[in-house]
This record gives C-alpha cells, structure tokens and sequence, in this order.
C-alpha cells in the first residue's frame, strides 16, 4: 500500500467536538483516500466484531516513541538553535540513562533500554510486529505532525525490508482505538465484561482505573503489572493471571509489542490502549488529550 504524505486528510470523529476546540483536527493518510468516518466505520465493525468472538485479536499502536526506538531519535524538524538545543539534551539523557532511547510519558515514568539490548530488541520489535500485522491490526500514528512526519517515509522503508505489510484490512488511524473505547460506546463497551490490563504499578491510578470501570458496568477488572522501565524485556507469568478475561489492555509503552506478542494464548482481543488508562483513571488527565474525553463529560469534574 501507497502512502499519500504529501496530501493529508481532515479527521474529525463524532461525540468529540468540544475537545476539537481546543486542540484542533488532525490529519491522516487514509487508504485510498477514503473519507474519514468511512475509514473510521470500517474500523469500529471490524474491532466489534473481534470483541464478540472468543479468538486471540492484537491490536498494535505506534507514534513517536516506537519509531524513536526503530529508527533512533532525530531532529529534522527542529530549526538551528533548537536542534543544536535537542541534540545536547539528547547526549544528556542519554549518558544519564545510558541508552540512546529514553521514552517519557507521565511524571515518574521513563522506560529505556541498555544499549546493549537495543539491537537485539528491535529485530524482537519487528518480528512480533509482522505477527500481529498479520493476525490483527497496527494503528501508526502518521500525520503532518512534526513530532512523527519526520519518521514516517522511513518506517515504511523498515516495514518493508522487513515484509512487514499494511494494507486495507489492517491499517487505521492511531486514535481509533482511543475513540473506539472512549466515545459512545463508553456506556455499553465495559458493560458485563471482564477486563484483564497490563500496566505498571501505580497504585491510586490503578485503584480509580477499576472504580470509574466498575462504574461503567464492568463485571470484574484486574491487573498484571508490568515492569515501569523495560517492558519489552518482561516475561508474562500466566500463572499471575487469575481471571478470564472478555479482552485485554495493555499499557505498556514499546513493551506493549512484547505483552501483546504473549498473549497469544488468550481467546479474546488484545488492544494497546496507552494514555487510555490514565484517561479513564482521571478527568483531568483525559482533559490534557486529545479524543481522550467525549463531549458528555467534557464539562463535568469527575466522571462519577
């Protein structure tokens, strides 16, 4: 499949509009140049009709930080003195951290790798990444956005050496999954289920994570929990797992290549869902992104 990147489209989801006032619409490469609740549709029946089935069905996401850790971090998009600015932070934290990938997402959290695993970890990366290409979906996060723009040419130059395939079936917007859950389907999505999630430990975001799902009608919600900074190495004790679950979250960071990968022995689906967790977990941190907080609670101060 072609992407069109010189020529992106306008995306603009229902039941998130009051978010799009403020962070503005994005912009995709769908296929073909489908028109983007066309694209959307297509994702939503797919990913409803995997959650009725009782079958292993990964759902992979990408963005800045799994094409870092393909590709090394870069800075293109960057003018002189900013670049100049980035590169001498970038010898920082790499010596400090001793690895060339660092990826921050919330306060506290910094998963990295030695640079002596770093090698042997993205060839793991991508092999799992042609598994779940072929048995579900990936959800790369390509966009004119200068945070991703200037890694996307690249990736598919990787996807395919490495005959990593996207195509019509399994390629979709990175967000749909976040609109998927967190959209209309937020009332009825967790209703009855039994949710397993693999994330760290953080144990008040965990507590209001399973509250706010309870309340949202799930039957039973329970963690494993996966290392805070080198998921991709962590190996799943299944004997930790003590429930069934209807599907699975992992929020794990690039380590969510690895979870997923593991857990092809469960019958159900298997989504990647990131900052999801902290959105369901607090209002406010659903406030800070966008599609990651729908117009019926836009306004409200806590969801419960």
């Amino acid at each position: 499949m072609k992407f069109d990147f010189k020529n992106p489209q306008f995306f603009s989801p229902k039941y998130f509009k009051k978010c799009e006032k403020n962070f503005g619409k994005l912009k995709y490469y769908p296929p073909n140049k489908k028109k983007d609740f066309q694209w959307y549709q297509e994702f939503e029946r797919k990913l409803k009709n995997q959650l009725k089935k009782k079958e292993f069905f990964p759902l992979l996401r990408m963005s800045d930080g799994e094409f870092i850790f393909l590709l090394g971090r870069r800075f293109d998009q960057y003018k002189f003195i900013e670049k100049i600015y980035y590169i001498f932070q970038h010898i920082k934290r790499s010596i400090f951290y001793r690895s060339t990938f660092y990826s921050s997402g919330r306060k506290g959290y910094c998963e990295r790798y030695s640079i002596f695993h770093l090698k042997n970890l993205k060839k793991k990366f991508l092999k799992n990444l042609k598994y779940i290409s072929k048995k579900g979906l990936v959800c790369p996060n390509f966009s004119p956005h200068p945070l991703v723009s200037t890694y996307q040419k690249d990736i598919i130059k990787l996807f395919s050496y490495n005959k990593i395939n996207l195509n019509n079936t399994n390629y979709f917007g990175y967000y749909f999954p976040t609109i998927f859950f967190l959209g209309k389907n937020i009332f009825k999505i967790f209703k009855n289920k039994k949710i397993l999630i693999f994330t760290s430990n953080m144990p008040e975001r965990n507590f209001k994570l399973k509250k706010n799902l309870l309340n949202l009608g799930a039957k039973d919600v329970d963690f494993y929990l996966t290392s805070l900074n080198n998921p991709m190495l962590d190996l799943i004790n299944k004997k930790k797992i003590s429930i069934q679950p209807d599907f699975i979250l992992v929020a794990a960071g690039v380590g969510s290549n690895n979870i997923i990968y593991q857990l092809k022995k469960f019958k159900c689906a298997c989504i990647d869902c990131g900052y999801l967790v902290d959105a369901l977990s607090d209002i406010k941190l659903a406030r800070k992104r966008i599609y990651h907080l729908n117009d019926f609670f836009y306004n409200k101060k806590k969801y419960f």
